[in-house]
């Protein structure tokens, strides 16, 4: 008997929800899946099992470290010193991903924005993050499994500075601003409350005769948040002691502070190193100078989803 419109009808109906029902299975299969990595289960890409503190056989350690090259050599080059890599010969700070010579655990490195370092703790296994960065997101630094050393060559090179305009560099606000912050008792603020988060630069500036002062007894000094307007709240009283007043404008990004100065708005700013400042004179014919280091942020290795740096020689 000949098939009736209705049959043909039914039959059309029935390829379609079958065709609808495979498509929702492959999609709840995906979502499982996902699920399943994101919270750190046995799918695969899941890396580390997030309870037990040992590497997963299944995958590689994953180490976040910062995606700019300053920052990548600087983690790079304290991941070496704990035998977990090697370098090339005379990388140095110029170090990346491409001159890593031997990986013998197989590390699998996750770049990201510096800020942004501390979010990644919850899908990585540890992250190298700058003091400054850990600070400001509220890291507990005692958990620090590894810092640079105080006297590497990052130490020197990278060193925050008080940046003034040449004109102004040995002006008598910036002797005193300088001196105070370089002083004991802020190098001592320094060091006990940052636990070696930040560490205070024992290099003096020297002032070759200190010129006259204007007058005006406001010094109004730029800053980022942690630690640096925090360091500059301390040195007030030091510095009114000293018949001057010291106003700090906090800046959110690392543009600002500079246009500022070189604009007048501000008479020094806090927040930078001397590479950095070399590079935006460059870019934007500016005549900016340090007039001294005051502190050192070294880049740490924080716990993620393991515990122990032994751990990723298990």
């Amino acid at each position: 008997m000949p098939k009736t419109g209705i049959t043909k009808e039914k039959e059309l109906f029935m390829k379609k929800k079958n065709k609808i029902v495979s498509v929702l299975a492959a999609v709840l299969s995906c979502i499982l899946l996902v699920s399943l990595i994101g919270c750190g289960g046995s799918g695969a890409g899941s890396g580390a099992d997030s309870g037990s503190g040992t590497a997963s056989t299944q995958s590689a350690v994953k180490i976040a470290v910062p995606s700019d090259t300053t920052n990548e050599a600087r983690a790079l080059l304290l991941l070496e010193a704990q035998g977990l890599i090697k370098l090339r010969a005379g990388a140095g700070l110029t170090a990346t991903t491409n001159d890593i010579l031997d990986n013998p655990y197989g590390i699998e490195f996750i770049e990201a924005e510096a800020a942004m370092l501390p979010r990644t703790l919850e899908d990585v296994d540890f992250a190298v993050i700058n003091g400054n960065y850990a600070l400001g997101a509220g890291i507990d630094i005692s958990t620090a499994l590894a810092g640079e050393d105080p006297n590497s060559a990052a130490a020197l090179e990278f060193g925050n500075i008080i940046a003034v305009r040449a004109e102004d560099a040995n002006s008598e606000k910036t002797r005193i601003l300088v001196e105070t912050l370089q002083g004991p008792e802020v190098q001592k603020f320094i060091q006990d409350t940052y636990q070696g988060a930040v560490i205070g630069v024992n290099a003096p500036a020297t002032f070759s005769g200190s010129a006259a002062s204007s007058g005006d007894k406001v010094i109004r000094v730029g800053a980022s948040p942690a630690p640096h307007a925090e360091i500059l709240e301390f040195a007030r009283p030091l510095i009114e002691a000293q018949g001057y007043t010291l106003e700090i404008i906090e800046f959110s990004d690392y543009v600002l502070p500079n246009v500022a100065l070189t604009d007048g708005d501000i008479d020094a700013n806090y927040f930078q190193h001397v590479p950095y400042l070399d590079d935006y004179n460059k870019e934007n014919g500016t005549t900016i100078v340090s007039a001294g280091k005051i502190h050192f942020e070294p880049l740490s290795i924080y716990p993620g989803r393991l515990s122990s740096l032994d751990d990723i020689k298990k």
